[in-house]
């Protein structure tokens, strides 16, 4: 079943009945994916991390989001972000992740304090025109959802809620106001981001591609519900057959979100994973899952409830690996040609599509 929220429809033109997949090269070009990096990411909000990384002034961790290295800092209770490129000749301002009262060029030693202001560049005496107080780190603009930070590259996008209207409404049931970071594990897939994107978009595939995950979901029940820019996936669990998934007296359904163009939240048995799906070259993807239990401690890692979940997660994340991987290798046969779309089970996928032409 396909639902919507109020005020949010298909425009006319774009009847999914009649609309057509991509062509082979929507996936392949390896120039489709630069205008990608340019467009669809630096111009969308991006999950780069979580607050469990930086809980004290001074602290701060570096990341890259396509070809733009990044720099974020907690200073006084305020998450900043730049990119972690001295204004001087281009010098790492930081490496990895640690604590430190100011933020020191790695090159040349031009120090800045964390709110980006330049403080000291040694033995620049004599240069003309030259206004220490005038430069600043370049910033990006930061975002806070419970536990997850989120950063935009464009500073012509829209801020978070606008850009996802009404999603913390829809995620107060499952509290991740109070969620805290149990693990990450990165994957790697053989094919490219949109692939793998496209493929958690539809349940249509998780009869043949997951029998374990069937077993546990109700597939006849599957809903997916569009909204501005992100698409909700859910299913009711089998009661005759579910093993794994779990859901406590008072516990909201499992939600599966997708916020456009490359993140998932998926909150489950009391429980969040983030994936961020993140281009690794035109055929090659990787996964990224940071995990996030209620008020988790040290050792929720280990406790058999979560590691049930966590080996569940994994074994269809390898089975979705392998079929998307399948599909990239086939999309370089002279046999492929568009194709049409379920208008039962792909309108997520067509959603996507047609966002990114938009972009």
């Amino acid at each position: 079943m396909v639902t919507g929220i109020p005020g949010f429809a298909m425009n006319a033109d774009e009847d999914l009945a009649r609309a057509r997949t991509p062509p082979a090269a929507f996936y392949t070009d390896p120039a489709r994916l630069e205008q990608e990096f340019r467009t669809v990411l630096a111009r969308s909000w991006q999950y780069v991390g979580h607050a469990g990384q930086l809980p004290r002034h001074g602290d701060y961790f570096t990341c890259q989001l396509g070809h733009e290295p990044l720099l974020f800092v907690n200073d006084a209770g305020t998450i900043r972000g730049y990119y972690n490129v001295c204004r001087h000749r281009a010098g790492p301002i930081a490496a990895g992740a640690g604590q430190a009262p100011r933020l020191v060029c790695r090159y040349h030693g031009w120090t800045y304090d964390l709110g980006g202001r330049l403080l000291r560049a040694p033995e620049m005496e004599g240069t003309q025109d030259f206004n220490i107080e005038a430069i600043r780190l370049a910033a990006v603009a930061v975002h806070r959802f419970g536990p997850l930070i989120f950063a935009a590259l464009d500073p012509a996008t829209p801020p978070f809620e606008d850009f996802h209207p009404r999603l913390d409404a829809a995620c107060v049931p499952f509290r991740i106001e109070r969620m805290r970071h149990v693990c990450r594990i990165d994957y790697p897939v053989d094919a490219n981001w949109k692939l793998y994107i496209d493929n958690y978009l539809e349940g249509y595939h998780v009869p043949m591609v997951h029998p374990a995950l069937n077993r546990e979901i109700d597939y006849r029940s599957y809903v997916t519900e569009l909204a501005p820019h992100r698409v909700l996936q859910h299913a009711p669990v089998r009661t005759d057959s579910a093993t794994v998934y779990r859901q406590a007296a008072g516990e909201p359904n499992a939600s599966y979100y997708w916020l456009y163009p490359n993140i998932m939240l998926n909150l489950y048995s009391g429980h969040l994973q983030v994936n961020a799906v993140l281009p690794d070259g035109v055929d090659r993807t990787v996964v990224r899952f940071d995990w996030f239990g209620p008020q988790a401690e040290p050792g929720h890692a280990e406790r058999p409830e979560f590691r049930a979940l966590l080996e569940f997660a994994e074994i269809v994340q390898v089975e979705d690996a392998a079929i998307c991987a399948s599909v990239h290798r086939n999309l370089r046969s002279s046999a492929y040609v568009s194709g049409p779309y379920s208008p039962v089970r792909e309108t997520g996928v067509h959603y996507f599509h047609r966002l990114l032409r938009s972009m």
